[in-house]
């Protein structure tokens, strides 16, 4: 360990699997590269993804958390070349690298991209999962769409939420599509301020309007699910339509692919699941994939580059800092329990 690298570190680790409401700062080893593409970020700044601890029983503890991280390079690998140390940096690290919630951690050269320069890191660090995942989802529908998704009207409900957010504005303002979305009556006059005026296009209150009807039956071209409406959304779709989805879940096949040690029971049960809902898209005329994110530089270097054009921008609902153990415990439970607010909940770790 270099010698103004400390040998310990603070970051949330858990002894055991638990709800949000037991977890803790702990003090653990700095982490160090062992792999020639890796590289040691000194993190500035954290954010909190609905995807957390996983309890297959695989695990070793301490169990650390965290995939999205901004922060400062501080040692690279024998192989990196586009990163130095002092660079300014945001990364969605690989699962096996899991660990961003601490003061290092460690990522990949082919993760990683220069922080967009008119970001903090705090709002850099809400990015990388949510970002690419709204990201590649579009790139999906723009490849099923025929003609792209330029003029076409896209549904993305949840516009404030942390990957709907991203999805709507990359929508409207990278691939040109008329965008309609949905949130709760207290949201609703949030939204043109904090997205911007006219994105999106339409905004449904869906807690008093009827969703079909405000939007229109048979409308849609293109649906990016981000809370769970694939079903009750299928009146919107026209024939040969597509929906892609984050918020259900996913095929046998893929999730092994995630995790390998996945017993075959499981596996056998949800390739069941995926080939109903495959199925029943399917009987409306409507393609239906789900999305697992693959981070990568390159979508990460879009981004960074649409965020100081001034095409995207990050919402940052609540941010706290890595001892404020109660604070972390309560912004992490509410995303545990689906009541994840306004944006993205962001630990700061300076």
């Amino acid at each position: 360990m270099a010698a103004n690298i400390p040998q310990t570190m603070r970051a949330i680790a858990l002894s055991k699997y638990c709800k949000p409401n037991e977890y803790a700062v702990a003090t653990l080893p700095t982490p160090s590269i062992s792999n020639p593409d890796e590289l040691l970020i000194k993190v500035h700044a954290a954010s909190v993804n609905p995807a957390g601890q996983n309890d297959g029983g695989k695990d070793s503890f301490p169990y650390k958390l965290g995939y999205d991280l901004a922060g400062t390079v501080v040692a690279v690998g024998t192989s990196v070349t586009n990163f130095s140390p002092g660079d300014e940096v945001y990364s969605r690290v690989p699962g096996h690298l899991r660990g961003s919630i601490a003061q290092y951690a460690l990522s990949t050269s082919s993760t990683t991209a220069l922080k967009p320069k008119t970001l903090s890191f705090g709002e850099a660090a809400s990015m990388p999962l949510a970002a690419q995942t709204a990201l590649q989802s579009l790139y999906r529908g723009e490849a099923e769409t025929e003609g792209g998704l330029r003029g076409k009207t896209v549904f993305i409900p949840g516009a404030l939420s942390g990957t709907g957010s991203f999805g709507v504005q990359l929508a409207k303002n990278v691939f040109g599509a008329r965008v309609v979305s949905t949130v709760s009556s207290g949201k609703v006059g949030s939204v043109g301020t904090l997205l911007g005026k006219g994105t999106p296009d339409l905004v449904v209150d869906y807690t008093k309007d009827d969703v079909v009807k405000e939007i229109g039956k048979g409308s849609v071209d293109f649906m990016f699910d981000t809370v769970g409406q694939t079903f009750k959304s299928l009146p919107l779709m026209k024939k040969g339509a597509s929906i892609v989805s984050i918020s259900t879940l996913p095929s046998g096949k893929l999730i092994r692919e995630m995790q390998p040690g996945v017993p075959l029971w499981l596996k056998v049960m949800l390739d069941v699941v995926n080939w109903v809902i495959e199925l029943w898209t399917g009987w409306s005329g409507v393609r239906y994939s789900y999305l697992h994110l693959v981070g990568n530089t390159a979508d990460l270097e879009k981004l960074a580059k649409w965020v100081d054009e001034g095409k995207v921008k990050p919402i940052v609902g609540e941010s706290v800092g890595l001892e404020d153990i109660e604070g972390i415990r309560k912004g992490c439970m509410r995303i545990f329990e689906g009541k994840g607010g306004v944006g993205k909940f962001v630990i700061d770790i300076a």
